[in-house]
């Protein structure tokens, strides 16, 4: 609840939000704090030990924690860092206080997004009043439903990242929705979110894929557990089409695929509701986006519209995109060129106007003069009914300039092998797709979104 307090107490003020994760600390919490010239922090008690880290030396003024454990009374301070404030202090009556009001246009900036860092340095998208705005009025015309006032959706996304702010928290607020705010969600132990569920009855519950995978793998869910969502979404990363099916063999509904980025201010796609879209789709852009495929230039040729089927990179325009990164002129230059954001996802869109994600530019890999999309044989590997979860990257080969690599989790119990993965790939891929190297691991790596950090595993 402090984060939802705090962030209209912001936006009342004219101040800057910027989210960050509890899990920024050390040189990457000193970057943002550094670079945006942060004021004040807002937090927990608990994370106070990273952040005496590294607020010494920065322009922080106001420390403002919830307290869940007295530790801002009994963690010793740094001599440099202000004195915390507690936030159910602040709460309290002040006799003789008014606020003053401050003027805002929409076009300044509301928030800095930080970019989760799947691809590099986290970096500052500036999004203002009119972008927020727009990305909600967006995902509220695409929501067209008997309205029940009061109908509770499930939180489960952070607040602190662009999915859970807005779909989360904005359009509850618009929509007049009661928030069952989950502060932390353990992958092992699901059956407290499952009494959530049965508790509160969610008209809407959006969920990372993962979060979903372990849903709908889990002995206790059922027809009646999910009977009451109305609205099931997904985002951040691709849904396995086996939890598309289970949920739909579940419910007889689907699972709405939303496809969006910090840069379009939340998301720019979304399967068609109540219909649903092809399998693997992302469906069309939300209401007041433009969505293009093109085909970047080779400095003969300019920059085309790419065909139908074909995949290029997919470009957004509209009044919900940002406006820029922040402190990096050149960054944004290359990003929006005539007022198009070029996303660096490669897409193909089909003939009734449904979009696809084939994988990020960064993650093509370029194997003996043929391109190789991960997510493809990603695919692939997923649909074996022993693997839980699989991850695809191009490591260098001195021959084929890279090899396709894979590392792969079991589910509990299997005894799935390397030849067994490969004799699906065979059968499936062309012979330059299949993996030449795989890999059993415990588990592979993500960002707060469910978005494989495919560059860790090539690091």
């Amino acid at each position: 609840p402090t984060y939802v307090i705090a962030f209209y107490a912001l936006m009342r003020l004219s101040a800057i939000a910027v989210n960050l994760s509890p899990t920024n600390q050390g040189r990457e919490l000193s970057h943002v704090l550094g670079e945006t010239g942060a004021v004040a922090v807002i937090s927990l008690d608990v994370f106070l030990p990273a952040l005496y880290k590294v607020l010494p030396g920065t322009a922080v003024k106001q420390l403002i924690v919830t307290s869940v454990q007295g530790l801002e009374a009994t963690l010793p301070r740094p001599p440099e860092v202000p004195a915390p404030q507690r936030f159910e202090d602040l709460l309290r009556p002040r006799p003789g206080f008014a606020p003053v009001p401050q003027q805002t246009a929409a076009d300044d900036v509301a928030l800095l997004q930080y970019t989760s860092g799947a691809t590099g340095v986290p970096k500052g998208v500036m999004l203002s009043h009119r972008n927020l705005l727009a990305s909600v009025a967006g995902i509220c015309d695409w929501m067209q439903h008997d309205e029940t006032p009061n109908a509770a959706v499930l939180c489960i996304i952070p607040f602190f990242h662009i999915f859970g702010l807005v779909i989360g928290l904005h359009v509850s607020v618009a929509k007049g929705y009661r928030m069952i705010v989950v502060p932390r969600v353990d992958a092992l132990d699901l059956m407290p979110l499952f009494a959530l569920i049965e508790a509160h009855r969610p008209m809407s519950i959006p969920a990372v894929p993962t979060l979903w995978a372990a849903l709908l793998s889990h002995p206790k869910a059922s027809a009646a557990m999910f009977d009451s969502v109305l609205v099931a979404s997904s985002g951040g990363a691709a849904l396995p089409a086996w939890v598309q099916a289970r949920y739909s063999a579940l419910t007889g509904r689907r699972i709405y695929e939303a496809y969006g980025l910090s840069e379009a201010a939340g998301a720019s796609h979304c399967t068609p509701y109540p219909q649903g879209g092809p399998e693997g789709s992302i469906g069309k852009p939300l209401p007041g986006l433009q969505a293009r495929v093109v085909i970047a230039s080779d400095g003969d040729t300019p920059e085309r519209e790419a065909a139908v089927g074909e995949v290029g990179e997919l470009v957004l325009k509209g009044p919900a995109i940002t406006q820029g990164y922040f402190h990096q002129p050149a960054l944004s230059a290359r990003a929006l060129r005539d007022g198009w954001l070029h996303t660096g996802d490669l897409a193909r869109r089909d003939g009734d106007g449904f979009f696809y994600i084939v994988d990020r530019t960064d993650d093509l890999i370029l194997t003996s003069a043929h391109n190789v999309y991960p997510s493809e044989v990603e695919a692939v590997l997923s649909s074996h009914p022993g693997v839980a979860e699989a991850a695809v990257i191009g490591k260098p080969d001195r021959l084929r300039g890279s090899s396709v690599c894979a590392y792969v989790v079991r589910r509990a119990e299997s005894a799935v092998s390397v030849e067994d993965l490969l004799a699906l790939c065979r059968a499936n891929l062309a012979d330059y797709k299949v993996p030449r190297q795989i890999a059993f691991v415990d588990s592979i790596p993500h960002n707060p979104a469910g978005k494989i950090l495919r560059r860790v595993l090539r690091s």
